[in-house]
């Protein structure tokens, strides 16, 4: 019987020093070996930002419905950017001064989609 493969996202490489894996919700700087776990919430904010890459912009009301409002969250602007703030204390706590994701115009990030690779592993199954 033939192998089916599957490939699954494993996670993010980013700035070619960072690694984000999505399954233990972990920021690692692979140079130095410095790890950040993640919170439940927090993951799905960075998650959601990192999934934006391909859009290149993710607005402020997309991310309060989608990773606040759907898991029956009350978010307020200002306390999202409260949470990205913590995402930027998690890369400098690993030793990383820059983020892949810049502020617009008051209402949204944009995604620094060359800072981002996504990293993919491959589920085989008989």
């Amino acid at each position: 019987m033939p192998f089916v493969s599957d490939k699954v996202l494993y996670g993010y490489n980013i700035f070619q020093s960072l690694e984000y894996r999505i399954s233990t919700i972990t920021l690692i700087n692979i140079k130095n070996g410095r790890i950040k776990r993640f919170g439940a919430t927090k993951a799905r904010l960075f998650e959601y930002l990192l999934a934006g890459m391909d859009a290149g912009v993710v607005y402020d009301n997309d991310i309060i419905v989608h990773v606040f409002e759907d898991y029956g969250l009350r978010c307020s602007k200002s306390y999202l950017l409260s949470m990205i703030k913590k995402i930027q204390f998690a890369f400098n706590s690993v030793g990383f001064e820059r983020y892949p994701f810049l502020r617009l115009n008051g209402k949204a990030y944009k995604v620094e989609k060359d800072a981002l690779e996504r990293v993919y592993v491959v589920k085989t199954s008989p």
